[in-house]
C-alpha cells in the first residue's frame, strides 16, 4: 500500500478543513470585490469554535492576495490591500494579525493558491514564457487555455516551470511574504497536469515534476491539499470536454479516449486531502484509509455511506458573514455531515456490498453505515437515522454531539459513552448554554431536542 512521503502535520481525516472566500476582483474598475475582510474572518473562525466544541481546525483564505481570488497566479506574494484593518500599516500587517489571533480558537489560518494556472499581468510571465514554463502553440507563443474573471489564463507546463528554477524562486518568495511555513499546510487549487505541446512533454514528465514541486514543499514542512483527485491520462484522454482539448487539437496531436479508472491517483502519498474526492471508487475506498487520503466524495453513493469533510465555504458565500444568517447550515452541515465523517474515519473499512445505486458499508467494531437509509449503527444499535444524530466527537468519548432537523423527544441510544452522567449544554454561536444533567440508562439517554438544535453531551466532572 502506498505511504506518506512525509508523514502530514494534520490528520485530515481528522480534522474540520474549510476554505473562506474573502474577495474576488474588478479588473475594470481595478478594485477588489470584498466579501469577507480579515476582521469579518476572524469574528466567523470564532463562532465556528464555539459551534465545534475547539476541535482542530484549518481555514484556508481565498482571494486574500492581489485583487482577490484568481489574480496574480502563479505568484502569491502581495497581500489584498482591500482586507486590511483600519488600524494597520499594510494588509500584510492584517494578515499576520489574523494569522495569531485565530490560534486562541484552535484555528490554522493557511491560504488558497494555485500552481497550474498563469495570467500574463504577473511579473515573471516574460520569463514563464521564455524558459517554457507555460502551455505553446504552434508558433511558439504562449496559449490561452481558460478565462477566469475576464483574464485570459495560460497553463503552467510543471517541467519547464521546475527545471528553470522559476518555481523555487516564486515559492520561496510566497513563504517570505505569509506565515504558510508556520502554518504547516497549504490549499492549491486545480493541480492538474497540462502537456505541453511545443516542445511536447508526457503526462509522465509533467507528474514527476509535479512531484518534485510537492517534494519541495513538503521539505519546508508544509502539507498540501488540493481541489481534485488527480489520475491523469496522456492528453486528458478522460476529459473530452475540457478547454485544454481544443489545444491539444489544434496542435495536431490526435485526442483518445481513455477510462480514469485506469489511471492510478498520482499525487496519493504526497497530498492527503482534496476539496473534491473525485475518480474514487468504491474499491478505491474500501482500500485507501481516510488517514492517507480523504475529502468530499463527489459520488453521490459514496458520500451517502462514507460520509465526507464539509466545505463551510459555500455556506459564508451563500448567506454572508453575518452568524446570525449561517449560524444554522452550519450546525446542520457539521452534525450530518463532518460528524458522522470524523466517526467513521476512526474504524477499519472491511467490506462494502453495493444494491440499487446505495452502498452499505461494514467497519471495525460492528459500525455498519446504510446510504440507503442514511444510518450507522452500532452493533445493531442506531446512532444515525437520517438527520437524527447522536456521536461522539472526541476519541475518548466523553463528548457527544445530538442533533435532530426536525425535533425530538426521545431516549436516544448511546453505546459509546464512557460515563453515566452527564451534563447537557444547547451549542449556539456564543457558547454553550447549560441545559442541566441527565443520566445514561442502559446506553441511552433522555433528551428533548427542538427542531434545527444542536446539544453538547459531556461527561458530568
Amino acid at each position: 500500500m502506498t505511504e506518506f512521503v512525509r508523514k502530514p502535520n494534520f490528520d485530515y481525516s481528522r480534522t474540520l478543513w474549510m476554505k473562506m472566500y474573502l474577495a474576488e476582483p474588478d479588473f475594470e474598475n481595478r478594485r477588489s470585490d470584498v466579501r469577507i475582510t480579515f476582521e469579518q474572518a476572524l469574528r466567523i473562525i470564532r463562532v465556528v469554535d464555539q459551534l465545534t466544541q475547539g476541535i482542530q481546525k484549518i481555514v484556508y483564505l481565498v482571494g486574500w492576495q492581489g485583487l482577490g481570488h484568481d489574480d496574480c497566479y502563479p505568484e502569491m506574494e502581495q497581500v489584498n490591500e482591500a482586507l486590511k484593518r483600519s488600524c494597520d500599516a499594510t494588509a500584510r500587517d492584517s494578515l499576520f494579525w489574523l494569522f495569531e489571533a485565530a490560534k486562541q480558537y484552535h484555528t490554522v489560518v493557511s491560504f488558497h493558491g494555485n500552481l497550474a494556472d498563469a495570467y500574463d499581468a504577473t511579473p515573471c510571465f516574460p520569463e514563464l514564457v521564455q524558459t517554457d514554463s507555460v502551455l505553446k502553440d504552434a508558433d511558439g507563443g504562449p496559449a490561452v487555455i481558460e478565462v477566469f474573471n475576464g483574464r485570459n489564463a495560460d497553463k503552467i507546463s510543471y517541467k519547464g516551470y521546475y527545471e528553470s528554477g522559476l518555481f523555487k524562486k516564486n515559492w520561496d518568495r510566497f513563504c517570505e511574504a505569509t506565515p504558510v511555513r508556520e502554518a504547516g499546510t497549504v490549499h492549491l487549487d486545480n493541480f492538474c497536469i497540462a502537456q505541453n505541446m511545443n516542445p511536447y512533454t508526457s503526462v509522465e514528465q509533467e507528474d514527476e515534476a509535479r512531484n518534485k514541486m510537492l517534494d519541495y514543499i513538503l521539505s519546508l514542512g508544509i502539507d498540501v491539499t488540493t481541489e481534485y483527485t488527480y489520475r491523469e491520462l496522456e492528453l486528458r484522454a478522460d476529459s473530452p470536454e475540457h478547454p485544454i482539448r481544443n489545444y491539444y487539437s489544434a496542435m495536431g496531436r490526435p485526442t483518445p479516449q481513455g477510462r480514469w479508472q485506469d489511471a492510478p491517483i498520482r499525487t496519493l502519498g504526497r497530498i492527503p486531502a482534496s476539496w473534491w474526492t473525485s475518480n474514487m471508487t468504491l474499491e478505491d475506498c474500501m482500500t485507501v484509509p481516510p488517514a492517507l487520503y480523504s475529502g468530499h466524495l463527489t459520488e453521490p453513493k459514496l458520500l451517502a455511506a462514507f460520509y465526507g469533510a464539509m466545505h463551510g465555504e459555500d455556506i459564508w458565500m451563500k448567506h454572508g458573514a453575518d452568524p446570525a444568517d449561517w449560524v444554522d447550515e452550519f450546525v446542520y452541515q457539521f452534525c450530518t455531515l463532518q460528524l458522522p465523517y470524523f466517526y467513521l474515519n476512526r474504524f477499519a473499512r472491511l467490506s462494502a456490498a453495493e444494491e440499487d445505486e446505495h452502498c452499505t458499508v461494514t467497519f471495525s467494531d460492528g459500525v455498519v453505515s446504510r446510504g440507503k437509509e442514511k444510518s450507522i449503527a452500532v452493533n445493531g444499535v442506531t446512532v444515525k437515522c437520517g438527520d437524527d444524530v447522536l456521536l461522539p466527537l472526541d476519541d475518548e468519548n466523553t463528548t457527544f454531539i445530538c442533533y435532530s432537523k426536525t425535533g425530538r423527544n426521545a431516549r436516544w441510544p448511546i453505546p459509546d459513552a464512557a460515563f453515566t452522567n452527564a451534563d447537557v449544554f444547547e451549542i449556539t454561536a456564543d457558547g454553550n448554554v447549560p441545559l442541566g444533567q441527565a443520566a445514561v440508562v442502559e446506553a441511552a439517554i433522555a433528551l428533548n431536542v427542538k427542531p434545527g438544535q444542536a446539544l453538547v453531551i459531556k461527561k458530568h466532572q
